[in-house]
């Protein structure tokens, strides 16, 4: 009698009496979660990859660098002769005294320092 009563209520709890689709019920909620989750985290990476991907990389000038800095950093990254350096520290510095906004000297330099490289 036992085992009837059993069979009989199973169905109408759910299959929580031991047969049927108990187990599923909360497997699926947890297989969505990790879906979802996993999907989150591939949006994640996937982002991060396009925005490292557009990052030129390129070492332009920062913008709150000076043209005095500017002329020091591209002489130590050997853009520049020592001679040239020189040449455009000096114009640099002149411009700065008068307060003038001229060209700037980094953009003659560039050609020359080119034509330097090509000797």
């Amino acid at each position: 009698m036992i085992g009837l009563n059993v069979v009989a209520v199973a169905p109408l709890m759910g299959g929580m009496a031991g047969a049927g689709m108990g187990g599923w019920m909360f497997l699926f909620p947890l297989l969505a979660l990790l879906t979802v989750a996993a999907l989150l985290a591939v949006g994640v990476v996937g982002i991060r990859a396009l925005a490292n991907e557009t990052d030129d990389g390129s070492t332009q000038s920062e913008p709150d660098e000076d043209p005095v800095e500017r002329l020091q950093r591209r002489y130590a990254e050997g853009d520049l002769t020592e001679a040239e350096f020189e040449r455009a520290l000096e114009r640099e510095l002149e411009r700065e005294e008068t307060g003038g906004t001229g060209s700037s000297p980094t953009h003659e330099t560039e050609s020359s320092g080119e034509a330097a490289r090509a000797r």
